[in-house]
């Protein structure tokens, strides 16, 4: 005969028994999760609001993977043509870091080829011409070389004999090369803007070969946190690296071997990586990449799903995301933006126009710093997730500049300031809520895994046997912290409580599956 929990609580200073409180057989499951926060995708306006709202409706993904999408391509496409200027507090690029958790069988993938679809045509245009451009350079190299060798013959004169240059035939010949090298042919920069799993040393030869302006783009973010770039020899390097980036500073590279050094300023990089939730929970719990505020700079995404709820039905059959009207308008602009020339010095380093933040937008993007920056205190409710919410006043800034800038190529207004703020809202509730689930998480584990010693060993557990425990779980503190969880969720009952009240003996509750 099997043996069922107590229905009451002993005493064991009186020998009393009380009834036990709300009892209930049907436990509450360990790990539980609390909804997603709603993407404001209103507050990305109309152009980009309207062509993340329809580019979700036609893939079917959720509303906020699309919303990422859509700010994620509009940072790469301006992040090299303005700066925003933050009254007298500073200067910060355009550009955005963005990460979106999403499973497998969320339409990753589709999402990203329509929502990035301008960009993948100018990287194929730029593709087909890089052969003839190419073959051009190859042509004027050779041009090149010979009126070197040209200028040489000159003054060594013919013949198997040549006399000594005098001292102002060295000088003369010093100075026709160095004229020469002047306009020494460069290469065409390579087609590519965009990069899926970098290595630190990958992103400096990009930037120095390619435009001054690229993108850290994949639907398959996992090969970038687990590739070669973010090795634990490499790791360090990188993420430095991708942090300088995104503060505008310049990137510097050191080697050993003559001509492998130098530094590059002027470069901008947006991001977007997609990963599964296996992949976040091992991102976002490592510790050099918190530590170092490598993540701190990113906008996390983790919307509801909607596997299950994708019906063809009641669509139209002639449904297509390449006629709808939304969608279009956004490629236009897109487009558009990504086409036109950087504005450059020089040296070939992107000198942006300054957007700056005045008169009512200042007011408010200071009064949404001060609130986010009185609630990072002990007390208040951002000091538990202290990198996300230390940057999120600078991401206002930027959100807003960007939403400003794709809309009307002007600075951000109070308006575009309230508007980034309630999409930094979104960003913060979600870091929040994965910090809490974070921690809760870690004690459920802790909880099912002395719930399971416990059940291995009699299923009951006395305090006088604490010693007996796990090593974790041996401290009092800890032990009754994890049977207060299990007695909460209904997976273990108190059989005896003490002279002061507290409780003294636990019994599992037999046959729930989840212990």
């Amino acid at each position: 005969m099997s043996k069922q929990p107590p229905m009451a609580i002993i005493d064991t200073r009186t020998n009393v028994q009380t009834p036990l409180p709300g009892f209930d057989a049907n436990p509450i499951p360990l790990t539980r999760k609390a909804p997603a926060p709603e993407y404001p995708v209103e507050a990305l306006g109309e152009l980009l609001g309207r062509a993340a709202t329809a580019l979700a409706h036609h893939v079917q993904a959720p509303v906020g993977m699309a919303a990422q999408s859509v700010l994620a391509a509009a940072s790469l496409a301006v992040h090299g043509h303005a700066n925003v200027q933050k009254g007298g507090i500073g200067i910060s690029p355009l550009s955005l870091y963005f990460l979106t958790i999403a499973a497998s069988g969320e339409r990753k993938s589709s999402l990203d080829n329509l929502a990035m679809k301008p960009v993948y045509d100018y990287q194929k245009e730029r593709r087909e011409e890089y052969e003839f451009l190419m073959a051009k350079y190859r042509a004027d190299m050779e041009a090149h070389e010979m009126r070197h060798k040209s200028i040489v013959a000159s003054y060594k004169g013919h013949g198997k004999k040549h006399k000594p240059l005098t001292h102002d035939e060295q000088q003369a010949l010093a100075s026709d090369l160095a004229e020469l090298e002047k306009n020494r042919p460069t290469p065409p920069s390579r087609p590519h803007i965009l990069m899926e799993e970098p290595t630190a040393e990958g992103i400096y030869k990009h930037f120095l070969e390619s435009l001054p302006s690229g993108g850290l783009f994949s639907d398959e973010g996992g090969g970038f946190f687990s590739g070669h770039g973010m090795s634990d020899e490499a790791k360090g390097r990188t993420i430095t690296l991708l942090s300088q980036l995104w503060d505008g500073k310049p990137i510097t590279r050191t080697r050993a071997a003559a001509g492998e050094s130098g530094v590059l300023a002027g470069r901008r990089l947006a991001a977007h990586l997609m990963i599964q939730p296996v992949i976040a929970d091992k991102v976002l719990s490592d510790r050099l990449m918190m530590g170092q505020g490598f993540l701190a700079r990113f906008l996390v995404c983790s919307d509801r799903s909607l596997v299950g709820s994708r019906f063809l039905a009641n669509r139209p059959r002639d449904e297509r995301a390449l006629h709808d009207p939304a969608i279009n308008q956004f490629w236009e602009r897109i487009s558009e933006l990504i086409r036109q020339s950087l504005p450059t010095d020089e040296a070939g380093e992107i000198d942006p126009v300054i957007l700056p933040i005045n008169g009512a937008a200042y007011d408010q993007w200071t009064n949404v710093h001060d609130t986010i920056e009185e609630q990072l205190g002990p007390h208040g409710e951002f000091s538990v997730i202290p990198g996300f919410a230390s940057k999120a006043a600078d991401n206002v800034a930027r959100i807003a500049a960007v939403l400003s800038y794709v809309e009307t190529g002007a600075a951000p207004d109070k308006e575009h300031i309230n508007r980034a703020a309630e999409i930094i809202q979104y960003f913060l509730q979600t870091m929040l809520q994965r910090s809490q689930e974070a921690s809760s998480g870690a004690a459920e584990h802790d909880a099912m895994e002395l719930a399971d010693w416990i059940k291995r060993n009699g299923g009951e557990l006395h305090a006088n046997n604490f010693n007996k425990l796990p090593a974790a779980y041996r401290k009092a503190q800890t032990a009754r912290a994890l049977l207060a969880l299990l007695v909460e969720c209904g997976h273990a009952v108190v059989t005896a409580i003490g002279p002061n009240r507290k409780p003294r003996a636990w019994q599992l509750v037999e046959g729930d599956e989840n212990v």
